[in-house]
């Protein structure tokens, strides 16, 4: 129990970047209430507006120090979000049911829903993740909110664990139960080892996480003949797949692979462009496979010249006459910014430019890269997620925000969609194992389809994804 009050207090830690005032009843229908928010970098009132659903209008109507619809880096903003006046229990209620009719609706499992086919209701599972609850002041929530202001296992660990919380209030509208036991691994191989010799898990219907790649192999090499599954939730790096492992983010591999199949199809389309592939030492590999479509392409060596790419360089290979198309291989986050910056400003009338790469790395999340760059250059790329928002998203985080005081990010989504996911899958095959002939399922920013691999399983459903202008979106995949 202390250890889910710990958590209680750390959720409530996550304030940091919003606070809420006392609500203003405008009339019977619905009231205002304020979140706090302070703009981040690369942020627009466009943006801001679509994060919360509100207009424009009426946060520049609740900000007097907005002039025109210029607003900076750290400010702080008055978010009116305009609600029912409903109890929380009937507002959970009302979002929970829009939630658990779409996934009727949606082509998740290719079955009905109903009780009937589900043929196991009583599922237990066990989450590990690296919470650090040693490292945090518990006693000090000053001390705490600071420590959750910076990304780290311990935020990832929490957000992940939200995420999860909120499909376990769905699964139990559908009529299952579910016994969870959380974890804290530490991060610590010693850790790890203690809990593997305290815990049986041949009682578990399966196990989600650790969170670390090694540590998912320090678990599965220890428990090998248990026919308990383990789920590694966050990473597409290797990790080694023995029987009772499930990979459920694709790997880099997989995810360039998909890439350099659209590739090949681009030829189809415009078979003589104007290509650059700008590498390093890293990415040579990856190189020589694109130059298997595109064997004309310029190549530019980052190595050799530091990141730093000459403009003149640039601009005397990039012509008006062809479509011109430029790989970005390389992780570094100077050449990123460097590259994108560039190209952008060689964006004419007369010349266009596409932007891909075969594996976006959460690199490219860093503030310094402009999203507005990516979108000019219609950045397109593999990815394990799909981070386009709609009215199914917009209902979950209106649920979340008003639990938790903040909206989701992209790890809690994936903890709500991947935990649904699993219980789902057990509660109708009563065994992980036997639901992989059910396909493809889809949630919220997520998809899972395992095939085996080594002995084990890995999701192989993968999103093709573009920038443009400012819209993110998906590109059809015909596989």
């Amino acid at each position: 129990m202390n250890f889910f009050r710990s958590l209680i207090l750390f959720f409530l830690c996550s304030f940091f970047s919003f606070s809420q005032e006392n609500s203003k009843k405008i009339n019977k229908e619905y009231t205002i209430e304020i979140i706090k928010h302070k703009v981040k970098k690369k942020q627009t009132l466009y943006t801001i507006s679509k994060l919360y659903n509100v207009q424009i209008d009426d946060i520049i109507k609740y900000n007097n120090q907005i002039k025109g619809f210029n607003i900076s880096r750290k400010m702080e903003l008055s978010i009116p979000i305009k609600k029912d006046i409903i109890s929380k229990k009937e507002f959970s209620k009302i979002i929970i049911d829009s939630l658990q009719s779409d996934f009727k609706e949606l082509k998740d499992f290719k079955i009905n829903l109903l009780e009937s086919t589900l043929k196991h209701k009583s599922i237990k599972f066990v989450l590990l993740s690296p919470f650090n609850l040693d490292n945090i002041e518990i006693d000090s929530i000053e001390n705490a909110k600071n420590y959750l202001k910076n990304l780290n296992l311990s935020t990832i660990s929490l957000d992940f664990y939200s995420g999860s919380l909120l499909a376990l209030i769905k699964i139990q509208e559908l009529g299952i139960d579910v016994d969870l036991k959380v974890i804290d691994t530490q991060n610590d191989f010693n850790s790890i080892s203690k809990i593997i010799l305290s815990n049986s898990f041949d009682d578990y219907d399966f196990i989600l996480g650790p969170l670390v790649p090694r540590n998912i192999n320090q678990l599965s090499k220890a428990i090998i003949n248990s026919n308990t599954p383990i789920i590694s939730p966050l990473s597409s790096k290797a990790i080694e797949i023995n029987s009772n492992v499930f990979q459920s983010m694709p790997s880099e591999e997989s995810q360039r692979a998909v890439m350099l199949e659209y590739v090949k199809k681009l030829v189809e389309i415009d078979p003589d462009p104007c290509v650059m592939i700008v590498y390093d030492s890293e990415s040579v590999q990856v190189k020589d496979q694109i130059l298997e479509t595109y064997p004309y392409a310029e190549l530019i060596n980052t190595d050799r010249i530091n990141g730093l790419i000459d403009p003149e360089l640039t601009d005397s290979l990039l012509v008006s006459s062809k479509n011109n198309i430029v790989f970005l291989e390389s992780q570094n986050l100077n050449t990123i910014t460097s590259v994108t910056s560039l190209l952008n400003s060689q964006i004419s009338k007369e010349r266009s430019i596409s932007l891909l790469t075969t594996y976006r790395a959460d690199v490219y999340e860093n503030e310094n890269i402009s999203y507005e760059h990516l979108g000019n250059l219609k950045f397109t790329y593999p990815s394990y997620y799909r981070p386009v928002y709609d009215e199914k998203l917009d209902i979950f985080n209106e649920l979340y925000l008003s639990r938790f005081g903040k909206i989701p990010n992209k790890i809690a989504i994936r903890g709500y969609d991947i935990t649904l996911d699993l219980v789902l899958r057990v509660a109708y095959k009563k065994k992980l194992i036997k639901s992989i002939n059910i396909g493809e399922t889809e949630y919220l920013q997520n998809r899972f389809n395992y095939l085996p691999k080594d002995g084990g399983y890995i999701n192989n459903s993968i999103f093709l994804i573009q920038h443009n202008k400012f819209n993110i979106f998906e590109i059809y995949n015909d596989k």
